[in-house]
């Protein structure tokens, strides 16, 4: 046909007798010398999943990660169509006013729809029937959702409209400018669109509707197979403009793949279209009426099951309680520590139990230094230590503490302030303990997050601890990985190795949150310390929905006593427990 066409533009040179062979041949075949002589050009076909269409489980067997559209999903599947046209209609009455996507088993000749179903119409475990199934196919009209789904400059979808990301901790990482996020509020389930000038636009006013178009005389499907996109305005194209049809599988609107094997689906544009009768084959009858422009050309596809990987992830918890904070130390304090790396400032380090490399270990000394840590009914005294946590637990972590108030070896005791937040009252008998965290605002420079940790009152008057003097993390060492000021994310560090001491995401329990501020008559600070602890381990902080990333917590205590609080010393051991969930 193409030799034909080369002869036929040498008008001039050629005998009358053969013109005439010429003109008789495109009178009496004109539908088939139409379309090979105008073929749509560099065709493809991009299915969301060439699995077969019994498959609609992820790797564990279910649907949490198949969802329509996806690429473990060959039973709810999108096709996106691509082709360049080969016809000027972008002048003249003549403009494409429909298209038609036939799926068959051949490339050419009568169709017979796909499948491999014994029974047709009937698919089991293992075999299924290619089904078209579009009862509510709507185009996507707003033309503020054709940029949240298409980046018009390349033309590939970012997101399938209607659908949000199908796992939540993920956006809590990303945000809210995750495209699949947006694209949860779009409506419709197909895209007619053209490039014009380097830019993707879209085409709108199409309709689509779904027959069964199967010309074989044997061994049909009866499975709808066919679409028909019509739009009674027409588009009219420049030759060579590439066109997308982009339909998209969602809950109810889908395509099913066959079960095994390749197919092909035969594409024709027209410039009229006469609507197909129920219950009748009229696809042939349109082809055949001289309305085709562009088309008699397939693409091709093959249908394959997915390589399936399984491997396993061993739970991890890290969890040290001591006295000193390493990120608070500088080189050579580390170096001359217990410190593990040495002089190394580590990601996540262990939490130090002294200052040292000898003496006792996560013992405090709580109240007068110059009195031999004594307590007195004047002033409140405080005290710290601290924890760090890392688990790789799907559902979080809770941390618990457990011990008795401070008490004497004749039986006498210190009151514990109570199951409910209290600031401290010098006079009153009172052990309690808290959380020091910052929040974004109000923390120190080098962090940047929700509930950092107030390293502030390290050897202040009336709070003595093994860390005294170190009120901030030495940040000329360490970088913090984790979101930045503004509070977007950086996607280079999803994985991220360190972040700034917080204990955020781990959320402190109501009693326990407010160990932050000032202490003594009107302080800010408020404590709390359940008297049933040391049975029934009390609940400090906890988070449900994530893995816990390297928090870091400061624990303050203070005492208080009355004018009528037994002599005696007093000492306790405070207990903390990780408990993560899965």
């Amino acid at each position: 046909m193409y030799t034909l066409k080369s002869i036929a533009k040498r008008g001039a040179t050629l005998s009358a007798a053969f013109v005439l062979v010429v003109s008789s041949l495109a009178a009496s075949a004109a539908p088939a010398f139409a379309d090979a002589l105008n073929p749509l050009t560099e065709r493809s076909l991009t299915l969301s999943s060439s699995s077969p269409g019994w498959a609609d489980t992820d790797g564990s067997g279910n649907s949490t990660y198949a969802p329509p559209n996806s690429g473990a999903n060959g039973k709810k599947t999108g096709n996106y169509f691509s082709f360049k046209v080969s016809t000027d209609t972008s002048t003249g009455s003549d403009k494409i006013k429909a298209m038609s996507l036939q799926y068959c088993t051949k490339s050419a000749g009568d169709c017979t729809a796909p499948g491999d179903d014994a029974t047709h119409g009937t698919d089991t475990a293992s075999t299924s029937d290619l089904k078209v199934t579009y009862p509510s196919a709507a185009e996507v009209a707003n033309p503020g959702d054709f940029n949240t789904v298409i980046d018009t400059s390349t033309g590939t979808v970012k997101a399938v409209p209607g659908y949000t990301n199908n796992n939540p901790k993920y956006l809590t990482q990303v945000g809210s400018g995750d495209p699949a996020e947006a694209a949860k509020n779009v409506a419709g389930n197909f895209i007619v669109m053209y490039k014009s000038g380097g830019t993707w636009v879209q085409s709108t006013g199409w309709t689509a509707t779904t027959s069964n178009q199967e010309e074989a005389s044997t061994g049909t499907t009866g499975q709808a197979n066919t679409i028909i996109l019509q739009n009674s305005t027409g588009l009219g194209l420049a030759a060579g403009t590439e066109v997308k049809v982009l339909l998209f599988a969602t809950t109810n609107d889908y395509i099913t793949n066959p079960g095994s094997g390749a197919f092909f689906v035969k594409i024709n544009t027209f410039k009229n279209f006469t609507a197909l009768a129920a219950g009748t084959n009229t696809l042939a009858n349109n082809v055949a009426s001289g309305d085709v422009i562009d088309g008699g050309v397939t693409v091709a596809n093959v249908m394959n099951q997915s390589i399936q990987i399984t491997t396993k992830v061993l739970e991890t918890m890290e969890f040290s309680v001591g006295t000193v904070d390493p990120d608070t130390l500088t080189k050579a304090e580390l170096g001359a520590s217990d410190n593990a790396t040495g002089n190394a400032h580590v990601p996540c380090n262990t939490i130090l139990t002294r200052m040292g490399t000898s003496g006792p270990q996560n013992v405090l000394a709580l109240g007068d230094q110059t009195s031999e840590s004594s307590l007195d009914t004047t002033h409140t005294y405080a005290t710290h230590s601290y924890w760090r946590l890392s688990s790789n637990s799907s559902a979080g972590a809770t941390v618990y503490y457990s011990g008795h108030t401070l008490s004497n070896t004749s039986g006498d005791e210190i009151a514990p302030i109570g199951t409910t937040a209290d600031t401290s009252k010098p006079g009153s008998e009172q052990f309690g303990l808290a959380l020091a965290t910052t929040n974004r605002t109000g923390g120190p420079a080098f962090d940047n997050a929700s509930y950092g940790v107030d390293y502030s009152t390290a050897g202040s008057t009336y709070e003595n601890a093994a860390d005294n003097g170190k009120t901030a993390v030495d940040n000329s060492v360490l970088t913090d990985l984790g979101a930045t000021n503004s509070g977007s994310w950086d996607y280079t560090n999803l994985n991220k190795s360190y972040h700034s001491p917080k204990l955020d995401p781990l959320t402190p329990a109501a009693a326990y949150g407010g160990g932050s501020g000032t202490i003594g008559s009107g302080g800010t600070a408020s404590f709390a310390f359940d008297k049933m602890s040391d049975t029934i381990p009390a609940a400090i902080a906890s988070e449900s929905s994530q893995v816990v990333d390297c928090v870091t917590a400061k624990m303050r205590y203070i005492g208080n006593i009355a004018a009528t609080t037994p002599a005696g010393i007093y000492t306790t051991k405070i207990n903390y427990i990780a408990a993560p969930q899965y």
